[in-house]
């Protein structure tokens, strides 16, 4: 947020420079990002009286004036018609360069010598107003630089981080501004009863504060129709805790005088007319949004009444920027008993805004519930500076404050005249009563802070105090959302005493180390075993799309469903990692022929209104030359496998790495659907010892298509908390083998559906003891026939084995393969 620093100056009455302010704020209250000089750049800019008028000779538009500007007497060609004989209008003189870039030369205009300009505001860098000649206060005197009469000061604009514990006061000058007086071991002065206008800005007798009006409205009714309490408020007074209206007649709209436009401008807000810069200026001082209505505009049936309800479905409206809403019963709307007058909280409504022929206003100073109007404006789409801190919670006593202070700004900007106010305010909110410990205090700070100095603190924060023993009774504002607990208050005086006060002491407790979260060591560890393996890892959000859902044929499953998505990408919460995997490949086999890739994430089930968390393991791999067969998605046939049993081959090596017993894998086909996420004929279960850890296959080439991946996918998915309780097994050491080796390698021919696994266990069977270990090195296909080849490795632990021993077990393997599998062995 941007903070003018002359106002906070004048409210704080701080002679600190800038720097200093800005050094002693971000070391104790709020960190403050940016710091921007504003000054405003008047040379050549002089007061000059007007002591001739008359009309140009060769243009009816233009007019012929002789300007007093002290020292000289300047003839100056003007087009404004809103000019006088006497008047004082600042002049630019022949070589000055204005703010908006124009540089005053020497001209002849229509045959007419002009030596330099009479400006008008928006020449001059105030605003936008063209709409005639600025003219200056009589006592404005000759000659002098103009600057001294235009009302401009030079600033200094701090841009402020404020975090959301403290948005609910320091969203606002004074908040600011308190925070500085505290700082510098004052009491903040400014008067929250009475308040008045800048000293500088006072011209005449109406500068007295003003204390609550006792009026009661005679024209206005207020109703609040949710009174229910709501969840996230401070208030415990439903969607919206406190409204009160104020009604004001005989408003003069204008523009805003200068004083007030400069400041809007430091803080980022454009000026508009004066009763609605009023209405800004008044919310960058306390922190509380305010809107104004026009009377006339929202009269129904001759009554003005305000009531506050909740949208109807679909119900439209029509926002000041002329966006056209469709509300649902959600959103909380200010009515005037039929017709929407405002988005509650957010922004008020086309049809009952102020304009130039506006003279009787309702002003209006509300709380609502933050819950509320955070969702209502996230799911809208609309974000404004009154929505940024009613969702942060503020005071509903701000209001009567806010109110108090536009009324007083609108009797000296607009010439309004107080009707009457009605203030609905169904649950009062009290202040907070906090015990705080003072041994608490020390300990906790781990600095020794006198009694005196706490209590000097907490009231500097306008926190009242009572001493019962060792332990203080705290009160604390209503404006402080945030304290609630002894050790916020405890934070509070920490800041403000002085982190950098508090010396280093060395540690005399023994050190315990965290114990550590055996899920989180062991998935770090499968991922570094990934990566070994040629993997990278992906990080995805926990949620996907409904379209995902429907393409991985997972809309079948009930998922979590967010109330309000940040987009619809995002609707669901995930049932699988696989859909974000397959949009991660889609996106990197742009810039990729393979990929090998995984993640580790959990997925979340509902279970009887509760959530049912798994924490599982995906990999994906994609080979350089592995194309995708569509038309396998009709009858789910496959003629190459080769991404598949790599992806396998991966699986068993990672379970290896893991200490599982390549013996008590297995992996058992698993018949699918063919609109199923994977393939119809190519999908396994992986069991160890018989229990299901996850699954393994190949993505249903339909799937593919609607994600427009051309390649085959390979995806395993692994239960890794299964997978740790079976790596926490007792693990059986074997001892090194002593003697040499020997490998034979075979090749065989198998129709049908053999399955690979079951030629493995068939030659263990067979080759006993001897057989030390069975791996595949080839697999293809072609005309309905599969190719496996092996190496089998053969050894003894007491000797080594011969050639004609290990002849004879490949003879009995080779008949083995043929008689119980039907196996051709090529020769």
């Amino acid at each position: 947020m941007k903070y003018s620093y002359n106002w906070l100056k004048e409210l704080s009455d701080t002679k600190l420079s800038p720097e200093k302010a800005r050094e002693l704020l971000t070391m104790h209250s709020l960190e403050i990002e940016g710091m921007e000089e504003k000054k405003w750049n008047f040379d050549g800019v002089v007061v000059g009286k007007i002591l001739e008028i008359k009309k140009h000779p060769n243009a009816d538009k233009l007019q012929l004036t002789k300007v007093d500007i002290g020292n000289d007497k300047l003839d100056i060609v003007c087009g404004a018609k809103n000019i006088a004989v006497e008047d004082k209008v600042p002049v630019a003189l022949v070589e000055t360069k204005l703010p908006n870039g124009i540089e005053i030369k020497e001209a002849e205009i229509r045959g007419e010598k002009s030596f330099g300009m009479l400006c008008a505001l928006d020449e001059l860098g105030l605003g936008t107003d063209h709409s005639g000649i600025y003219i200056l206060d009589s006592k404005a005197k000759i000659g002098e630089p103009a600057k001294k009469y235009l009302g401009v000061e030079d600033d200094t604009i701090f841009e402020i981080k404020v975090l959301p514990d403290r948005a609910h006061d320091a969203t606002s000058h004074v908040g600011v501004a308190r925070e500085i007086s505290v700082l510098e071991n004052r009491n903040f002065e400014y008067d929250f009863d009475g308040l008045k206008l800048p000293a500088s800005t006072r011209g005449d007798d109406r500068s007295s504060t003003r204390g609550w009006p006792s009026k009661k409205s005679k024209k206005l009714t207020v109703k609040i129709e949710d009174k229910k309490s709501a969840q996230g408020g401070s208030a415990s007074g439903g969607l919206c805790s406190r409204y009160i209206g104020a009604v004001m007649e005989d408003v003069e709209i204008k523009d805003s005088p200068s004083w007030m436009k400069q400041r809007l401008e430091a803080s980022g807000i454009r000026p508009i007319n004066n009763v609605v810069d009023a209405t800004n200026y008044v919310m960058l001082e306390l922190g509380q949004p305010l809107h104004a209505f026009d009377a006339e505009k929202i009269s129904n049936k001759n009554k003005l009444q305000i009531i506050v309800r909740k949208a109807k479905d679909k119900e439209k409206l029509v926002l000041l920027d002329e966006s056209i809403l469709e509300l649902n019963n959600s959103d909380l709307l200010i009515t005037n008993g039929e017709t929407p007058l405002a988005l509650a909280g957010i922004m008020g409504g086309k049809d009952s805004g102020i304009n130039e022929n506006t003279k009787t206003i309702i002003l209006e100073a509300a709380n609502f519930n933050a819950v509320n109007i955070r969702r209502s404006r996230t799911r809208l789409g609309v974000k404004t500076e009154s929505s940024d801190r009613f969702e942060k919670d503020i005071d509903p006593n701000l209001a009567e404050k806010a109110i108090v202070r536009i009324i007083e700004v609108l009797e000296h900007t607009a010439d309004a005249k107080l009707e009457g106010v009605i203030d609905v305010y169904p649950n009062k909110i009290k202040p907070c009563k906090i015990k705080l410990d003072l041994e608490y205090v020390d300990n906790l700070l781990g600095e020794n802070i006198p009694k005196k100095e706490v209590i000097k603190i907490l009231n500097l924060l306008g926190i009242k105090t009572s001493l019962s023993g060792n332990k203080l009774i705290a009160e604390t504002p209503t404006c402080r959302v945030d304290l609630k607990t002894q050790e916020d208050l405890i934070e509070e005086i920490g800041r403000i005493w002085g982190y950098e006060k508090i010396e280093p002491r060395p540690l005399t407790e023994p050190v315990i180390p965290a114990k550590i979260n055996e899920i989180l060591s062991f998935e770090r560890k499968l991922g570094e075993i990934a990566v070994g393996f040629g993997f990278d890892e992906m990080y995805n959000y926990s949620f996907y799309s409904e379209i995902d859902a429907k393409n991985c044929a997972l809309d079948g499953i009930k998922h979590f469903e967010l109330s309000s998505p940040m987009n619809p990408d995002q609707k669901y919460v995930r049932v699988s990692l696989v859909p974000n995997i397959l949009k991660n490949i889609k996106t990197n086999l742009k810039n990729f022929e393979s990929l090998n890739i995984f993640e580790i994430g959990k997925v979340y089930y509902p279970n009887n209104n509760a959530v049912e968390e798994k924490r599982m393991l995906v990999m994906a791999q994609v080979l350089e030359k592995d194309p995708v067969n569509f038309a396998e998605a009709k009858h789910g046939a496959s003629k190459n496998a080769e991404t598949f049993y790599n992806l396998k081959g991966t699986v068993e090596n990672l379970l290896e790495k893991i200490s599982v017993d390549e013996n008590s894998i297995s992996f058992n086909e698993v018949k699918l659907p063919k609109n199923h996420l994977a393939h119809a004929g190519r999908s396994a279960e992986i069991l160890i010892d018989g229990e299901k850890i996850g699954m393994i296959g190949e993505i249903n080439p339909i799937v593919l298509g609607k994600y427009k991946i051309g390649k085959r996918v390979a995806i395993c998915e692994l239960d890794t908390e299964k997978l740790l309780k079976i790596s926490q097994k007792e693990i059986v050491f074997k001892s090194l083998q002593k003697f040499p080796t020997i490998t034979r390698d075979i090749s065989m021919l198998a129709k049908g559906e053999t399955k690979a696994i079951e030629i493995q266990k068939l030659i263990k069977k067979i080759g006993g003891s001897l057989v030390l270990s069975v791996s595949m090195f080839d697999v293809f296909f072609k005309d309905g026939v599969t190719s496996f080849a092996y190496h089998i490795e053969f050894g003894a632990p007491e000797r080594t084995l011969e050639n004609k021993e290990v002849d004879e077990v490949m003879e009995k393997i080779v008949v083995g393969l043929e008689k119980e599998l039907g196996l051709e062995i090529r020769k």
